[in-house]
């Protein structure tokens, strides 16, 4: 992993995100508290929004519920005479005509006996109802029977009829039938009163509507969708939401008006009065998730206001430190936490500190560079003094072998100054680019070494070849020996040239390849001691090199490989 992707962690660590967490979980506790409480508030609020609606219903109903508690106490009290009346039809059919014009609201008044035969009317009018549909399930439940019938007895109209059994001695004799006229209860109640309340119907147990405030069309279109009225006959009162038949939403009220025979259905707008309270009741998670949120958000702006921003702010000055060693101070220091203040100082003095370790250690690192370039260009003084030295030895020496010895003398001197030149002038790190070295020795050697009489062909193929000064010396002094050696054997082939070549090359595994080639002539050189050959033995041995010498009458090749050592410092270096 890098650094830039260690600088740029997952979402998921940020200090955000685990506060976030810590606190959801800080607050689950209360927002389950919240969940309960505000559940068993909605719940309660639903249920008093449904009983008021129920009792805003059963109010707007009270009319209705009059004219069918009177309907049904005026026909238990004609029931009650009515026995001794029977014998004569004529005044019994006067004697309802004289008690309905009391009562006013209604229109009709009749007694059908169990025969179906009715003789004794508020009309006076005989009819027959033995083949009536009902009359007879009606006989035999010997139940109050509450239907609606298109054209009433007397033929006025649409009417309810409400009939109530008439018994002696506990039998059936028949039924006392009083009709309210539709006209009466669509008219009765002020709707304006609540504009919520669209419509107001009643039905019967069998869910057969009995009258609508707003008629019998706006009745039906106001209805629930796909709901059959018989189903609310069996439970008590209850409101429910429902789309009505014309695909409007709106909220139901059932009251019962007698019981187990008529109901009230009130139709309420969703969006007003009572019912709207209704249909705007918030889900139970809604105030707690607010909650949560507003928490949440408090909690991660204080972590922002106190912790992020200042976190940011101090990190930011240590990757400027970092990058290149600048410090910012920023504005927001002051307005810190103390500990983060505390945190910025250390930062401070820490980076201070560093500054001032690196100047020290640079100014010590110079001055190490200065003395060391002094010491290998004095180095490199004296061995040109001794050079010069040995070039006075050389003129005044006698014997050409004495000149001979302190002339090789004096190149192996050249050639370690020529190190120690290249070493204080080198700015690599202590690194000596010996190919240069290798180049000029070569050349050095054959000027020095080449008689008048021979005219060498000399081809120099070197690399820009970077080695430490443990190798870079002993691979120059091989080099010296080598191109010594050469030129005092080299000679004329059977070609008849004489020719030298040499090269010096690093590959990409660091392997160093040194190869020198020369050719040979039948003499034999007459001053060959085999200390060259020594030399370069004990130079490969300290750059841990491989020798491959071949040899046969024409020419002799060198080669010598060895890897390129790292810089490693040894017990005494620190």
């Amino acid at each position: 992993m890098t650094l830039k992707e260690d600088q740029s962690p997952r979402w998921y660590k940020s200090l955000r995100f685990r506060m976030a967490v810590m606190m959801s979980l800080a607050i689950l506790p209360i927002g389950m508290i919240a969940v309960s409480q505000t559940r068993s508030v909605t719940e309660q609020a639903q249920q008093n929004s449904e009983l008021a609606l129920l009792g805003l219903t059963e109010q707007a109903a009270a009319e209705e519920r009059i004219v069918i508690q009177r309907a049904f106490g005026l026909a238990s009290g004609v029931g009650a005479f009515l026995p001794q009346m029977l014998e004569n039809p004529a005044a019994c059919s006067k004697r309802l005509a004289k008690v309905l014009e009391n009562a006013g609201i209604f229109n009709f008044i009749g007694y059908v006996p169990i025969s179906g035969k009715m003789t004794c009317s508020s009309t006076g009018v005989e009819l027959d109802y033995a083949n009536a549909p009902g009359f007879a399930e009606a006989v035999e439940a010997e139940t109050p029977r509450i239907e609606v019938s298109i054209d009433g007895p007397n033929g006025e109209g649409s009417v309810i009829n409400i009939s109530q059994p008439v018994f002696e001695e506990d039998d059936l004799t028949g039924f006392v039938t009083v009709s309210v006229p539709h006209s009466i209860l669509n008219a009765l109640g002020d709707d304006s009163e609540n504009e919520a309340l669209l419509d107001l119907l009643t039905f019967n147990e069998n869910g057969e509507i009995l009258s609508s405030r707003n008629g019998a069309d706006a009745a039906v279109a106001n209805l629930p969708l796909g709901t059959n009225l018989a189903e609310f006959t069996t439970v008590a009162a209850r409101t429910f939401s429902r789309q009505s038949v014309y695909g409007e939403d709106r909220i139901y009220a059932v009251v019962p008006i007698e019981t187990g025979k008529i109901f009230a259905l009130g139709v309420w707008d969703k969006d007003n009065g009572v019912s709207g309270q209704i249909s705007k009741i918030l889900p139970t998670s809604l105030f707690p998730a607010l909650m949560w949120m507003i928490s949440l958000a408090v909690a991660l702006f204080a972590v922002h206001r106190l912790v992020s921003r200042h976190i940011r702010s101090v990190g930011a000055q240590m990757m400027r430190f970092a990058d290149n060693r600048t410090l910012l101070t920023d504005e927001r220091t002051r307005e810190m936490p103390s500990e983060l203040q505390n945190i910025q100082n250390s930062f401070l003095v820490m980076a201070h500190s560093i500054l001032r370790d690196e100047a020290e250690l640079e100014d010590s690192v110079r001055q190490k560079n200065v003395l060391l370039k002094e010491v290998h260009h004095r180095v490199k003084n004296n061995l040109q003094l001794i050079s010069s030295i040995l070039n006075m030895q050389i003129r005044e020496a006698q014997h050409d072998d004495t000149k001979r010895i302190l002339r090789r003398m004096q190149d192996r001197v050249l050639s370690l100054a020529t190190i120690h030149r290249d070493l204080y002038q080198t700015s690599s790190g202590g690194l000596v680019n010996v190919g240069e070295l290798v180049r000029e020795i070569i050349e050095r050697s054959v000027e020095v070494g080449t008689d008048t009489a021979k005219n060498i062909a000399v081809d120099v193929q070197v690399e820009d070849v970077m080695l430490y000064p443990d190798q870079a010396v002993p691979m120059s002094l091989l080099a010296s020996e080598a191109a010594t050696n050469a030129m005092k054997y080299v000679g004329a082939s059977e070609n008849g040239d004489n020719r030298m070549s040499v090269t010096f090359t690093r590959d990409a595994q660091d392997k160093c390849r040194f190869v020198l080639v020369n050719s040979l002539s039948n003499e034999v050189a007459p001053e060959s001691t085999g200390m060259g050959s020594k030399l370069i033995t004990a130079f490969a041995i300290q750059l841990g090199a491989d020798i491959d010498v071949q040899r046969d009458h024409n020419q002799y090749q060198m080669t010598v490989s060895f890897d390129a050592a790292t810089f490693e410092l040894e017990p005494g270096d620190f």
